[in-house]
């Protein structure tokens, strides 16, 4: 589309001018103060906060169209320029022709780099899966449903004043065991889906020595759970979570609203006027498109039961982590201009403070809470045989947690995760109240599939934001409660979408 509407353009400043280098350098002067709109609105704010030191110190956010208006006055003398008093247009457009390429081979070389250099690759893994056995008859349905950040109940309840134990009640009478002091292995999304899609500890999967955090996205697509389940006749169904990290487009079934916006598109249209545009667009915007993928996972999960084949489905939820866009009944709190958030996007979004952060997070959590229930309920009612159903959090919520800093971040309320189990011969034998998803589908295989494999030790590890894969041993510190009492103090900003 872009390339289409810059031909048009040229063309017809073309057929005005009758000139097609002067044509082209006012298509290339339009078409840089377009992709550059959002960026120069950043700028102009910028501009005016640091002049305002001067009298009264404020944030700014200037309506886009008082931009608009500048960027137009500024780009008649610009076009008056080109079209009427430029001596030698070919010169011009020969130096921004050297440009354009200079500016296309800097990431090209970057790629071509990174493919040289030897990447980080899955390690010590079979290429198959986990020699499993079923029952005849159907196999049941299993779902692996993630709640991204959401509190262990004790943590829940101290730190943001929502008692879940009526939940949790409700799953056990149900016929869930529920692990009531369980605790991540690892305090990142993908470090902890990796591991326990594959039944293991990172060290045994990737390379030690790396940094880059593509292996973790391949592991999580091509992982050992899906491996070990197709050779029963398992079909993979995953729900877009709008996490690149954990979207699974490759799925048998990849489940999601209708053609929503991709993070590159929304990247894209956020740089440009038309995000300003009153286009009923709702995939364009970053809060509505949270909201409806959050949804339309709860309002289908149970439609998988329908399928005829056996399946397993992976629901990565990216609630009730922050942004906060659901109140306490559902209503859309999306924080956008003029809330705790910054002006539509225009810059990074952070919340404002830990009181921001503590008041969202309650009401998405209760809200969060009823609908997951509900959607279990419908699981449970809808399914031809008795499903096994894993619902857990990846790692436990961030009031404070520190992405890079270790000895500020609160290790109990980061590594204390929901962990419920329901398998239908009620065989729990192996789960305990501390049992750590590693060893999530270690259990579930053993006890419906006859599968043999050991139980690994429960371990915690840190690991900062900046270095994923060096790993700090925090088992140790969380058994013997040492940091019960400290004070904690949380971080200056909450980065958005750092998970």
């Amino acid at each position: 589309m872009a390339l289409i509407v810059t031909l048009v353009l040229w063309l017809a400043l073309r057929w005005l001018s009758r000139n097609g280098q002067r044509a082209a350098l006012a298509t290339s002067l339009l078409i840089a103060l377009f992709f550059a709109f959002n960026q120069c609105l950043v700028v102009l704010d910028t501009i005016l906060e640091k002049l305002s030191q001067f009298w009264v110190h404020t944030g700014y956010w200037e309506h886009p169209w008082f931009l608009l208006v500048i960027l137009l006055v500024g780009a008649v003398p610009a076009l008056d320029l080109i079209f009427r008093r430029l001596k030698n247009p070919v010169l011009w457009s020969n130096y921004l022709n050297v440009f354009a390429l200079i500016l296309v081979l800097l990431p090209a070389s970057n790629a071509a780099m990174a493919r040289i250099r030897e990447p980080a690759k899955p390690i010590i893994r079979a290429e198959g899966g986990i020699p499993l056995t079923a029952k005849p008859g159907r196999l049941p349905d299993i779902y692996y449903i993630i709640l991204d950040a959401y509190a262990r109940s004790d943590v829940m309840k101290d730190l943001f004043g929502f008692n879940n134990a009526p939940f949790l009640d409700r799953l056990e009478q149900k016929g869930f065991f529920v692990a009531r002091e369980s605790r991540a292995n690892y305090c990142q999304t993908p470090l902890s889906l990796c591991s326990t899609l594959n039944c293991d500890y990172l060290k045994t999967l990737i390379a030690p020595s790396t940094r880059d955090r593509d292996p973790l996205a391949v592991l999580i697509r091509d992982n050992l759970v899906v491996k070990s389940l197709r050779p029963l006749g398992y079909q993979f169904v995953a729900f877009a979570s709008g996490y690149d990290v954990t979207e699974c487009p490759q799925a048998d079934r990849f489940l999601g609203p209708r053609h929503p916006a991709d993070n590159f598109q929304m990247l894209v249209v956020r740089m440009t006027p038309l995000r300003y545009l009153p286009l009923k667009i709702d995939s364009w915007d970053f809060y509505t498109s949270i909201r409806e993928r959050t949804l339309f996972t709860l309002d289908n999960l149970s439609e998988v039961a329908h399928d005829k084949e056996p399946t397993f489905t992976f629901a990565h939820i990216l609630s009730p982590h922050h942004p906060f866009v659901f109140g306490e009944n559902g209503e859309d709190v999306s924080p956008r201009a003029g809330n705790d958030i910054d002006a539509g996007g225009r810059r990074s979004r952070n919340l404002a403070n830990s009181l921001a952060y503590r008041e969202g997070y309650r009401k998405q959590a209760i809200y969060l809470t009823k609908r997951v229930e509900q959607a279990i309920d419908q699981i449970l009612a809808k399914s031809p045989e008795p499903p096994i159903i894993i619902l857990q959090s990846d790692h436990g919520s961030g009031l404070r947690h520190h992405l890079n800093d270790l000895e500020r971040t609160d290790l109990r309320e980061r590594m204390s995760i929901l962990n419920c189990y329901y398998f239908p011969n009620r065989n729990y034998e192996g789960l305990t109240p501390r049992i750590t998803p590693v060893n999530s589908f270690r259990v579930a295989f053993n006890n419906n599939f006859g599968g043999k494999l050991p139980i690994l030790e429960n371990r915690n590890q840190f690991s900062t934001y900046d270095e994923p894969f060096e790993f700090v041993d925090v088992t140790g510190r969380l058994d013997s409660g040492q940091d019960r009492g400290r004070k904690y103090t949380p971080p200056d900003i909450y980065p958005g979408m750092v998970h």
